[in-house]
């Protein structure tokens, strides 16, 4: 009877688990959302959000509550609510009549999910006092076309809204919007356009860009997306790169030691990613310099580097245990060792699991989307 139990206690806190660890958009009823319910705004946010999440493995998930509400301010912001039961808060300043309808959710896409990258970079530990915020802000516009790109294609099959809507003059295709709004941005409006390479890019703003971050991301004086809208094709070509931004790192050097800290950080499938940005803007990785210590990683010696062999290592740093946990024979069993084990072991799966296509750079030229 007792182990029943067990077995039905346990049953119960797993299923608390699953239905509590997840991400979870919550729209609130309100006038200001115009001509449109707030449980369409809901499933428009829970579907901008799922073209990300579908490409995030399950440990970079994000399993936290998001309100989402109108602001007058002038601007779009994502931030920490101060509700203890919802982490985040994504504040829209909606554009035309400061409403939204059903002909333009794409007027609403774009910005939603430039606001929900800033979450997906941990924004309330990367952007504070950081002066590469110019960055991630640039990361996170790139999100914003790349969901209208992804969004256009999947609505053209299958979307919550149907195929179109009819409004006064017409008929509007979501999907067809979706794309012409993203052209704008990638072709048209020439404050996103730059047509010298990342690296000269670099040269000429980085340091501007960099004495504005401090002050906000309102007060900019150069558009970050002229450069990173140059990642796009590594991101259509690979949308599951999204894993790396999941790791963006806090550092506040410039991008030659920003980008070198991120490939660190960051899983060893990902870093191909990381590689392909880096190259974009002509900056390249320094290989870690080869230790005269032999590291032996199969601290069980099973033959195998794997999970069992991090557990005994964070195990080792605070009980004793009757493995040898000091892997780099520094002397003491700290996280640098369980760092290295698990680095180790990510690689031997990485290397064991299905070949994957690698990352492809192409040009936004080439790039095609259905209907073309």
């Amino acid at each position: 009877m007792k182990r029943k139990l067990l077995v039905i206690v346990l049953f119960l806190m797993f299923c608390i688990h699953s239905i509590y660890a997840e991400l979870g958009i919550i729209v609130k009823p309100s006038p200001s959302w115009g001509s449109v319910s707030h449980t369409d705004v809901q499933i428009l946010c829970e579907n901008i959000v799922s073209h990300f999440e579908e490409h995030l493995r399950p440990e970079n998930e994000i399993n936290d509550k998001v309100n989402v509400s109108r602001t007058y301010i002038g601007h779009n912001f994502a931030t920490l609510d101060p509700d203890p039961a919802v982490k985040y808060q994504i504040k829209m300043h909606l554009i035309r009549d400061m409403k939204i309808r059903a002909d333009d959710f794409y007027y609403f896409a774009l910005p939603f999910a430039h606001e929900f990258c800033h979450i997906l970079h941990n924004f309330e530990i990367t952007a504070v006092n950081n002066p590469n915020l110019w960055f991630q802000e640039g990361i996170s516009t790139l999100g914003g076309v790349w969901a209208l790109r992804a969004m256009a294609k999947t609505w053209r099959k299958d979307s919550p809204f149907g195929t179109y809507v009819e409004m006064d003059g017409g008929i509007a295709y979501f999907g067809k919007n979706f794309d012409h709004y993203a052209d704008a941005y990638l072709k048209v409006f020439p404050e996103y356009q730059y047509e010298g390479t990342g690296a000269e890019w670099l040269e000429e703003f980085e340091k501007i860009a960099r004495s504005d971050s401090p002050h906000g991301s309102t007060q900019f004086s150069v558009n970050a997306a002229q450069l990173t809208f140059k990642f796009l094709p590594i991101f259509e070509a690979n949308p599951e790169a999204w894993n790396a931004v999941r790791k963006m790192p806090a550092t506040k050097g410039m991008m030659s030691e920003y980008m070198q800290d991120w490939h660190d950080a960051v899983d060893p499938q990902d870093k191909q990613y990381v590689e392909a940005m880096a190259e974009v803007m002509g900056i390249t990785f320094t290989s870690p310099v080869a230790s005269d210590i032999d590291i032996d990683a199969d601290v069980n010696n099973d033959g195998y580097v794997d999970l069992y062999d991090c557990l005994i290592v964070r195990s080792g740093m605070q009980n004793a245990v009757s493995y040898d946990t000091d892997v780099n024979n520094d002397g003491i069993t700290n996280e640098i060792d369980l760092l290295i084990v698990k680095a180790i072991a990510m690689e031997a799966i990485a290397a064991a699991a299905p070949r994957k296509r690698k990352v492809n750079i192409t040009t936004l030229g080439a790039i095609k989307t259905d209907g073309q």
